[in-house]
């Protein structure tokens, strides 16, 4: 699976130090960039809290802990915002993705590693991952439209798996579209249950996602329970 390299995600905001309050020095970008990645911060945590429907401006800011000039400073509508949010969100993802890829030569494995840095995600940031469904923001046919689009830019990427079996010409077009969303939706279910029920439902996903592409049995044996199978995979691209 070879991802590109992930675009900026200086957006990031797992660790957000709080801002000197009263007179400072900072430099205005600082104070500025810190307060936007609040904002980001505090959509994902609002979303995940109330739906796209429900949320406001309002939820927004008292999320982030910002206030409604700093927010109109940075977006037009709640909409922008949910936008700047769920594109920095996929961008951490892809970096995650291809961090974990970087440390896999075969494509299986490679795949697999990408789909324990998607848990990763889901068990330790469980609104970014909220953030990333379809069901959570698709009452918003704009919102809705951008999610569709980064997942068939998933979707693309997983159909290189087609290079290395004989079954590649024979999967139906829509098989890495129809997988992308199957793991969507089953990651945005059972993301209220919690880590420990993601951590258990991570292999069965992984071998849903590769039996396609290496059929069951070795689909079963590369899923594991987040292990990799201790010989190499014969599987190489067919010319």
């Amino acid at each position: 699976m070879t991802l590109p390299p992930p675009r900026s995600v200086t957006e990031e905001n797992s660790k957000l130090e709080p801002l000197p309050r009263g007179r400072h020095r900072l430099p205005f970008e600082v104070v500025a960039a810190n307060q936007r990645r609040r904002l980001l911060a505090g959509t994902a945590q609002a979303l995940a809290e109330r739906g796209y429907a429900a949320l406001t401006v309002k939820h927004i800011i008292e999320a982030a802990g910002v206030s409604r000039t700093t927010f109109y400073a940075n977006f037009d509508n709640k909409r922008d915002c949910v936008l700047a949010a769920h594109r920095a969100a996929f961008e951490r993802l892809l970096a995650e993705m291809t961090r974990a890829c970087a440390s896999e030569r075969e494509w299986p494995r490679k795949l697999r590693a990408a789909l324990g840095a998607l848990f990763a995600m889901a068990t330790a940031r469980p609104e970014r991952m909220r953030l990333l469904t379809l069901d959570a923001l698709g009452s918003d046919l704009t919102v809705a439209r951008q999610v569709s689009d980064y997942n068939a830019h998933l979707a693309a990427l997983l159909r290189e798996g087609r290079r290395y079996t004989s079954r590649g010409p024979l999967l139906p077009d829509l098989t890495e579209e129809a997988l992308v969303g199957a793991v969507s939706a089953l990651l945005a279910a059972r993301l209220p249950e919690g880590a420990e029920t993601l951590r258990a439902f991570e292999p069965e996903v992984a071998q849903l996602v590769l039996t396609p592409y290496l059929g069951a049995d070795e689909a079963a044996q590369i899923a594991g329970k987040g292990e990799c199978p201790e010989q190499d995979s014969n599987l190489r691209p067919i010319s």
